[in-house]
C-alpha cells in the first residue's frame, strides 16, 4: 500500500516537473518571438544586454494590527517605525559610545555637512539590479526613499 501511494506522487512529481519545464520553454520561446528576426535590437537583446527598464514599487505591508499600508509613503513611514530600533540610553555600550562621538565636534576643516544635491547625486549612480546588503534594502528602495524623504535621508 505504501509503495503504491510512493509510486503515485513520484509519477505525479514528474509529471508536474515536465509540465513545468514545458511551460518555461514555452514562454520563453514566445518572449524570443516578440519582435521580428530582422530586428537585432529586440525583448531578448535588452534583456541580455541589462537595458529592460523595469520600475520597482514598493508594495503594501502588513501591519500588525492586520491592516495593510496604503500608498508608498505608509509604506515607507511603517518600515522606519517597525523596522529601525529604539534608542534606549541605558543599554548597549556601543550605541552609548556612537552618541557621545556624535556629539564631539569635528575638528577637521574639510568635515563639513552633505548637501542634498550631493546625497542626490551619489544615490542616482547607485546600479539597479544590485543585489542588497546586510539591511535588505536594494539600490532601487534608496532611489525611491530619497525622491520621497530627500532632506531625512540627507540628514542620516
Amino acid at each position: 500500500m505504501r509503495t503504491h501511494r510512493k509510486a503515485q506522487y513520484l509519477d505525479g512529481k514528474a509529471r508536474y516537473a515536465s509540465t513545468i519545464k514545458n511551460e518555461k520553454f514555452s514562454s520563453w520561446k514566445a518572449f524570443c518571438n516578440l519582435t521580428p528576426a530582422n530586428n537585432p535590437w529586440n525583448e531578448v537583446y535588452k534583456l541580455a544586454a541589462g537595458k529592460k527598464k523595469v520600475k520597482t514599487h514598493l508594495t503594501t505591508l502588513r501591519k500588525p494590527d492586520g491592516t495593510q499600508t496604503k500608498d508608498t509613503v505608509d509604506t515607507l513611514r511603517h518600515m522606519l517605525e517597525r523596522f529601525t530600533p529604539e534608542d534606549n540610553n541605558n543599554e548597549d555600550d556601543d550605541h552609548r559610545r556612537a552618541r557621545l562621538q556624535s556629539q564631539l565636534p569635528t575638528s577637521t576643516a574639510d568635515d563639513i555637512e552633505f548637501t542634498t544635491v550631493e546625497i542626490r547625486n551619489v544615490i542616482g549612480d547607485l546600479g539597479n539590479k544590485k543585489a542588497p546588503g546586510e539591511d535588505g534594502i536594494t539600490d532601487e528602495m534608496y532611489k525611491s526613499d530619497f525622491e520621497i524623504f530627500p532632506i531625512y535621508i540627507t540628514a542620516m
